[in-house]
């Protein structure tokens, strides 16, 4: 149900604690993020892209669905990182038999094979695909926190090796 418009600044439920998780803050929702902020190095298209995951996460302390809005774009997110820095490399994203741009996972390959990447990487794409694909699992803070600061600490990775 669409909150009414006088309540759109109270906390949901979820996060009041009257819907079952221990209550939480907007400030401690907004150190959860702060914690999770990209160097500078990293270019602007992935940080716009990443702060708006942060803002996402942040808002759904007034509404609950935003956190998955939020899940939903960390990988999108992590690909266009993937993209962005093996291509600035002048390292080909597209597939050369199909010439379709490359999927995450062979993207990931990508850069661990060029050491761009240190990270084990076999568990990303299932975990992607969970948020990709739909699934019944009840999305919760800690598990988007989680999820997100793998994807943050795999673009860090990316932007802070040589």
């Amino acid at each position: 149900m669409i909150k009414a418009p006088d309540s759109l600044t109270a906390a949901d439920p979820y996060f009041s604690g009257g819907g079952g998780f221990i209550g939480a803050t907007l400030f401690d929702l907004h150190a959860d993020m702060e914690k999770l902020e990209l160097p500078r190095v990293v270019p602007d298209s992935i940080r716009r892209v990443h702060d708006a995951i942060c803002h996402a996460y942040i808002y759904s302390y007034f509404s609950y669905d935003l956190l998955t809005i939020a899940a939903a774009q960390a990988f999108p997110c992590l690909e266009l990182a993937l993209r962005e820095r093996l291509s600035g490399l002048g390292v080909p994203v597209a597939n050369p038999k199909t010439g379709r741009t490359m999927m995450m996972s062979e993207l990931l390959k990508l850069a661990k094979a060029r050491n761009l990447i240190t990270s084990d990487i076999k568990y990303v794409a299932p975990m992607r695909n969970m948020f990709a694909h739909g699934s019944d699992t009840v999305l919760n803070p800690a598990m988007f926190l989680a999820t997100f600061d793998l994807v943050t600490g795999l673009i860090k990775e990316l932007y802070t090796t040589a």
